[in-house]
């Protein structure tokens, strides 16, 4: 397709649109495995914290290929790098339909090496975008992660209660869990190849004589955290990143295992609450791109995510599904919805000619995050039983972003900021002050509770 004859809009128009759709899907294939986890825990007779280990498994290959991918989308391109990613995505989605619970790990993997979906269209929309529409357009093309999970959240349980009568062999057939898988697959084969008219275009600046070379990897790293604002958005990538691993990993599951509910309600419930971070993440590029800087919403998302979390690991048999969806609903906004926005100020802070590869660096946080938070809830659920502690512990280092944003960026190592505050902290005056707040508070606590 010949793009040339639009102008500047037009063309961010269809970048934007394109790289919405490839997010969409992308998603799509992330919470496949989440929402069949109980089906197929009961159909291998295993636990159902093994859906951590799975997890953990593909953001390992994930970090590698996060941190990597920088010189793969110079040398080929990133519509390209987005074709090979899906179709990546729908063969991890092909070896679930089999049915083989050995190559399951090989799926994880093949899921964990398409994670570079993003930086590739990060790479894209920084050529095309204006700066001061940078933050609005980014959070646009984000929303793909929200209409993806609101796709997935519909789709998956209809086709799992799809039973088609068959006069050929006079029996009904079940599309169940394997079938879901596949024919969610062959949607996302069809969605790369719709990607290839475009290919010429955007993906004009290839450079096949690039190198691929692991030292690029420490050279893309050192420049993240050698800038202490890259810095600080690395580690709200990592906060806000487990939350979402948790809350598409786990929260479906928790509906159905821990309360009860059926696949359809807790498939609605995610679906709905996914569908106001579409709106949600449009509102933070809004705000950043005129309004407010990025790093104070960045520390409005720590708090108001840090806050849903602790709410959601209070669900117990008392939340009626309303109650639960409006929770889900502010989860969503704060820590489904920053990407847009981080991804934004990561594009305005990395060098021009490596938009691609500091996004990838940046979102290797994520994945490290994604990574560390399934495995250890995996190990939580599997030794205690319960859902709620390890939203419970996710909760901190999202308070932690709070602490970080609110705040211009620290230069100079943390650990040495960390180390001079705790000296002046622990002066006699300081030490005081810090009893009479406490014996306050403790004070107005037990007057609290006797006259209420």
């Amino acid at each position: 397709m010949d793009l040339s004859r639009f102008n500047w809009r037009s063309i961010m128009i269809i970048a934007t649109s394109a790289m919405m759709i490839q997010q969409a899907f992308s998603y799509v294939c992330q919470i496949v495995m989440p929402i069949l986890a109980d089906r197929l825990a009961e159909e291998f007779g295993i636990s159902r914290g093994w859906l951590g280990f799975y997890l953990a498994l593909q953001n390992v290959v994930a970090i590698v290929a996060a941190v990597g991918c920088g010189g793969f989308i110079l040398r080929y391109g990133p519509v390209r790098i987005s074709q090979i990613t899906l179709l990546l995505m729908g063969s991890s989605l092909v070896i679930i339909a089999s049915g083989q619970l050995w190559l399951y790990p090989l799926g994880a993997m093949l899921m964990g090496a398409a994670s570079v979906s993003t930086p590739a269209s990060s790479h894209i929309l920084a050529r095309v975008c204006p700066p001061h529409l940078a933050p609005l357009v980014f959070s646009i093309k984000q929303t793909g992660v929200p209409v993806g999970a609101l796709i997935g959240g519909l789709l998956l349980p209809f086709l799992l209660g799809v039973v088609i009568y068959s006069d050929v062999i006079g029996d009904t057939i079940r599309v169940g869990h394997f079938g879901a898988a596949l024919i969610t697959a062959l949607i996302v084969f069809a969605v790369g190849v719709s990607l290839q008219p475009i290919r010429d275009h955007f993906d004009e600046d290839r450079d096949p004589t690039t190198k691929i070379s692991f030292g690029d990897l420490r050279s893309t790293m050192k420049t993240v955290m050698g800038n202490p604002p890259l810095r600080d958005i690395a580690f709200a990538a990592f906060a806000f990143g487990g939350l979402q691993a948790l809350f598409s990993g786990f929260f479906v599951l928790f509906l159905i295992d821990g309360l009860g509910y059926s696949e359809v309600e807790a498939g609605s419930a995610f679906a709905i609450s996914s569908f106001t971070a579409i709106w949600a993440r449009i509102m933070w590029g809004w705000l950043a791109g005129s309004h407010v800087s990025p790093r104070h919403l960045l520390a409005a998302i720590g708090l108001i995510a840090g806050i849903a979390a602790i709410i959601v690991s209070s669900f117990d048999l008392s939340w009626g599904l309303f109650e639960i969806t409006l929770v889900a609903i502010v989860f969503n906004i704060s820590a489904i919805s920053w990407h847009g926005l981080l991804l934004a100020e990561t594009a305005r802070l990395a060098p021009k000619d490596n938009v691609g590869g500091v996004t990838g660096s940046v979102l290797s946080f994520t994945s490290i995050a994604m990574m560390i938070y399934p495995a250890i809830y995996g190990a939580i659920f599997a030794s205690t039983g319960s859902y709620s502690i390890g939203f419970l512990l996710a909760a901190v280092p999202s308070f932690l972003a709070f602490l970080i944003f609110v705040r211009p960026p620290i230069e100079g190592a943390w650990t040495s900021f960390v180390a001079r505050h705790c000296v002046l902290a622990s002066r006699p005056a300081v030490l005081l002050q810090a009893v009479y707040v406490l014996s306050l508070g403790l004070g107005l606590g037990v007057a609290w509770d006797q006259f209420s």
